[in-house]
């Protein structure tokens, strides 16, 4: 199969990025003929070119036409989009569609309702922009702290919010979650069009000590307000027990200075350091307080056989199956934080039967190969509609022209 996959590449490399690259050479690796379609963020220097790209954001004629003649050239099966913002724009779907090429996006944020991206501002959840327009963002300046920026987004939401491009020009939209589904559906996209696909690791392909005795409790991510770290740091002051803690963000002061003498911060890992951690902890803790796509963490951790402790919150909640491969508890709650640790380190029998469910359940739905399995099936599945609508067009059109022709002559086709 010939596939083009389309992103915007961020300046602080996230998920979405590692994604991208993951899906692009499982994608490889199995035989199909994948191109890039590409930006990145590094590019937007200058007052000029900031400008512009702010302008474009909303529609970006420049980047159609470059993508039309790729199109042309490439000829591929299907497009694959992941991220169009802000230099891309929603302008790559009317390529597209002006190409005849279905198209499929994965939605790894909000961004399409809501300037905030996750639903999450001032270390609150606000979902109003799902049912209301959502220029409430403006003033509150949730994008980059700007005025002007927030106000670009919001009108690149709005717009094609009215002019329905998420409801006629994207064939099918990939989410990460049950949750996710139903918040985007929530916010007007139709149901009929949005699959469930979780991210997928390559995981180690041997865990040891799985099932076996490990010690001590881990976080890895970024080290931010919305990742819980609050919460962690302050449920873990009465806890006399081993926490280390991987990452970098703003909060890193918080971890490095813990008056918790089982507190250890190790600093940013490589993904090798984490596996290895990963082989050692007992469990795994996400304590996020905000909304949580997909939390490809959980399955790392899961590839390791490491049973994990996440609050009840966002597509974490159709990840952890409590007492099956982890335990939740409810988020910003520092007292139900701690009940669930302690059980935890309590029960450590329990706990490693929840590793080995953990690591079967990577196995069963988060492997590559598993991942491979249901993008194919997605991909077929968006071009025989596609194909299928089209010729349903044809049909439907055929019999009205043959009527113009030999019917009465004030007799013409029927406007919808």
């Amino acid at each position: 199969m010939r596939i083009l996959l389309v992103h915007n590449f961020y300046q602080q490399p996230g998920g979405e990025d590692a994604v991208v690259r993951q899906e692009m050479a499982l994608l490889q690796n199995e035989g199909h003929e994948v191109l890039l379609f590409s930006v990145h963020n590094d590019d937007i220097k200058g007052f000029l070119r900031k400008a512009a790209t702010a302008i474009l954001t909303i529609y970006n004629p420049w980047e159609k036409r470059r993508l039309v003649a790729k199109l042309a050239k490439f000829r591929p099966d299907i497009v694959h989009v992941h991220n169009i913002f802000p230099q891309l724009s929603p302008a790559v779907f009317d390529a597209c569609r002006e190409a005849g090429v279905p198209s499929v996006m994965t939605l790894h944020n909000f961004r399409i309702l809501c300037p905030t991206s996750f639903l999450y501002y001032d270390a609150q959840l606000r979902e109003r922009s799902l049912k209301h327009p959502c220029f409430w963002t403006v003033k509150r300046r949730v994008y980059k702290n700007s005025y002007i920026g927030t106000f670009v987004v919001a009108c690149m939401v709005e717009f094609h919010k009215r002019v329905g491009t998420w409801r006629s020009k994207v064939d099918r939209f990939i989410v990460l979650s049950e949750f996710a589904r139903q918040k985007f559906v929530e916010g007007g996209l139709a149901s009929d069009r949005i699959i469930i696909k979780g991210n997928c690791v390559a995981g180690p392909s041997v865990v040891e000590n799985i099932g076996c005795a490990r010690r001590g409790a881990l976080f890895v991510g970024r080290l931010s307000e919305e990742k819980g770290l609050i919460t962690l740091v302050n449920a873990w002051k009465d806890l006399d027990y081993p926490l280390r803690i991987a990452g970098d963000g703003p909060l890193r002061k918080l971890c490095e200075n813990s008056p918790s003498g089982q507190i250890t911060y190790l600093g940013r890992l490589s993904q090798e350091q984490v596996y290895a951690e990963m082989a050692r902890a007992a469990f795994l803790v996400m304590p996020s307080v905000w909304y949580e796509m997909f939390g490809l963490v959980v399955i790392e951790a899961y590839a390791c056989g490491l049973p994990v402790l996440a609050t009840h919150l966002g597509g974490l909640v159709d990840l952890v199956h409590e007492s099956i491969t982890g335990l939740v508890f409810e988020p910003n709650n520092v007292s139900s934080l701690r009940k669930a640790a302690d059980w935890a380190i309590t029960h450590p029998e329990k706990m490693r039967q929840m590793g080995r469910n953990a690591r079967l359940d990577y196995e069963a739905r988060y492997t590559p190969e598993t991942n491979h399995s249901a993008l194919l099936r997605i991909y077929q599945d968006t071009i025989a509609a596609c194909r299928d609508g089209a010729a349903s067009s044809r049909s439907k059109v055929r019999p009205r022209i043959l009527q113009t022709k030999t019917g009465p002559a004030n007799t013409a086709p029927k406007r919808r």
